[in-house]
């Protein structure tokens, strides 16, 4: 710890949010929300957990979220990764940016049958990839029970398993 430098368990405290928002608008194609409504609607998911985030972005591409990420990283405040809003222990909600993937980065770039491989992005619901393997009598292993509205980066970010899930 540098002299004269102060923690806070919230890294968010000292974040300038309208330069924040300025900067992120400027930086990224995809939507970017600051207003009230739209941060209460990801303060809150299937746990019992309250965190109202700094703001949203929606990114409409990979490089939306390379461009988020580093603007969040220049303004010291910090990112969460969010898709089917899922998680019932509060992995989900944070007094961060959160970047939503489900709206336009939910796709299978690249399923091969021969190889059993499938290249998805981060916003893919689960049961989309299973219906789409099922047609090569494949599947997808890990199984939760949120599997029609989970997604890609929620499950890996959890480690995501399941009751019926292939160890």
């Amino acid at each position: 710890m540098l002299e004269g430098e102060v923690l806070t368990s919230d890294a968010s405290a000292n974040v300038d949010r309208p330069a924040l928002e300025a900067a992120l608008r400027k930086a990224v194609g995809g939507e970017v929300r600051f207003d009230a409504g739209s941060r209460s609607v990801y303060a809150v998911a299937g746990s019992n957990y309250r965190q109202v985030p700094i703001g949203l972005v929606i990114p409409k591409s990979i490089d939306d979220v390379v461009a988020a990420v580093a603007v969040s990283r220049e303004h010291g405040a910090p990112v969460l990764p969010v898709g089917g809003m899922t998680s019932l222990a509060g992995q989900n909600v944070n007094v961060a940016v959160t970047i939503d993937f489900s709206k336009y980065l939910g796709n299978i770039d690249d399923l091969d049958p021969e190889k059993r491989v499938a290249r998805v992005q981060p916003g893919l619901v689960l049961d989309v990839l299973r219906d789409r393997a099922e047609e090569h009598h494949l599947t997808f292993g890990p199984d939760p029970s949120t599997h029609t509205h989970c997604t890609f980066d929620g499950m890996i970010g959890n480690n995501s398993c399941g009751v019926h899930s292939v160890m």
